[in-house]
């Protein structure tokens, strides 16, 4: 299955910093709710774990668990600090 995770040029330098500012060398993107309407997800760094896969896309490592793989396949990420918390906004397209 092939990872679609869309995001622009500011998303990108938000996830550097993000990954940058810690000791962590991926930025995770977690489902923390998926009821009856779209999952909810966090992004946040992390080391990859033994049930993780990797995804680099434009230079962002990013690690998955492998029972969220399906929910992240198809998703968009926007960053604004002003706006999100923790400046990060995941959606899926």
């Amino acid at each position: 299955m092939e990872m679609n995770i869309k995001f622009d040029e500011k998303t990108k330098i938000g996830l550097l910093n993000l990954i940058e500012s810690s000791s962590a060398d991926y930025a995770r993107i977690k489902v923390v709710g998926n009821g009856c309407g779209k999952p909810a997800y966090n992004i946040y760094s992390s080391f990859k774990g033994d049930n993780d896969i990797t995804v680099i896309i434009n230079d962002i490592k990013f690690v998955i668990s492998k029972e969220d793989k399906k929910l992240c396949s198809n998703i968009e990420i926007k960053y604004d600090k002003e706006v999100y918390n923790n400046g990060f906004y995941v959606k899926m397209i």
